[in-house]
């Protein structure tokens, strides 16, 4: 065992940037990483494979013990220090062998944490990740405790990257859905919208002005991850990675794939606004998104150096 859980913090667990989507027909949500795309990204920053094991933390992240030298990616606006010394967002760092890696809360809901070789676990229906509702997969089926020791799988000797890509910025951006002629054009684009209290990996609660609905459920249909659902008390939400395979709510529109992520990454108060765009444009936006992971440089050995004499 290489990592030894110290402090678990808020919600730590094991996902992959994967999930489950072939089991979906048997009933298993597909779970995986809420951001997925950041989760690959924390992966290449260490040179693994896009759907290694990571850890998922949510809102405060957990102190970890690194038993054995390694490199560690952090992707996520979060406070952090190895020995003390800052880690930076987006931006892998050689750890010496008994290394402290901290991470406290920040300005995002999740973060990942990749280290070079990934997470050992054993795969349960093809996937690394945790399915906390259900108690299987990922680390004993649950979010990780102080004590825990975790294994790293055998590394490929990549060196450490950093990303030099920007993340978008602006309205969360949504598609039209199977029932968006069930609600007046702008209903979800025209205000400010707020990440209620009911918001975790299932989906999340939108707060602002309910949307006026004749409580009619309709028929059980498949949910895409972004689903925007409006139950009877007319506050939206937006499904995420452990929604249910199935829902009978009507769904005025998607949020694309692009921005699923940074639904996730959002904050209960956070405020975002909708706005529609076309398939096309949806389709633009998640080849920018696949382009910018390949926004990476090797670390320089001057760069490592100065880090590891300041670390050490």
């Amino acid at each position: 065992m290489t990592i030894e859980v110290v402090e678990p913090g808020s919600l730590t667990c094991v996902q992959d940037p994967v999930g489950r989507p072939a089991w979906r027909h048997l009933g298993v949500p597909a779970g995986g990483a809420a951001d997925r795309w950041s989760a690959i990204l924390a992966n290449r920053l260490v040179g693994n494979q896009d759907d290694a094991a990571v850890l998922e933390i949510t809102l405060i992240g957990p102190t970890l013990r690194l038993l054995v030298p390694t490199i560690v990616a952090l992707v996520g606006r979060f406070e952090a220090t190895v020995e003390g010394i800052a880690l930076p967002d987006g931006a892998a760092r050689s750890i010496r062998a008994g290394s402290l890696l901290r991470i406290e809360g920040g300005d995002d809901a999740r973060g990942y944490v990749a280290v070079s070789g990934g997470i050992g676990v054993e795969p349960m229906l093809g996937s690394s990740s945790t399915d906390l509702r259900s108690g299987f997969g990922g680390f004993e089926g649950r979010a990780l405790r102080a004590g825990d020791l975790l294994r790293i799988e055998a590394a490929s000797g990549a060196r450490p990257s950093r990303w030099l890509g920007t993340r978008p910025s602006g309205p969360i951006r949504v598609v039209a859905g199977p029932h968006a002629d069930r609600f007046p054009a702008d209903a979800l684009t025209s205000g400010i919208w707020r990440i209620g209290v009911l918001a975790d990996r299932t989906g999340a609660r939108l707060e602002g002005a309910s949307l006026a609905t004749d409580g009619r459920e309709v028929p059980s249909m498949g949910l895409p991850a972004g689903a925007v659902q409006v139950p009877p008390d007319g506050n939206p939400i937006v499904t995420l990675a452990d929604r249910p395979v199935t829902g009978g709510y009507p769904v005025p529109a998607v949020v694309i794939g692009a921005d699923i992520g940074r639904v996730a990454r959002l904050r209960t108060g956070d405020e975002m606004q909708l706005a529609s765009v076309t398939l096309d444009a949806a389709l633009d936006a998640w080849r920018d998104a696949a382009a910018a992971l390949d926004a990476l440089e090797p670390i320089g050995d001057d760069d490592e150096a100065a880090w590891a004499g300041a670390h050490g």
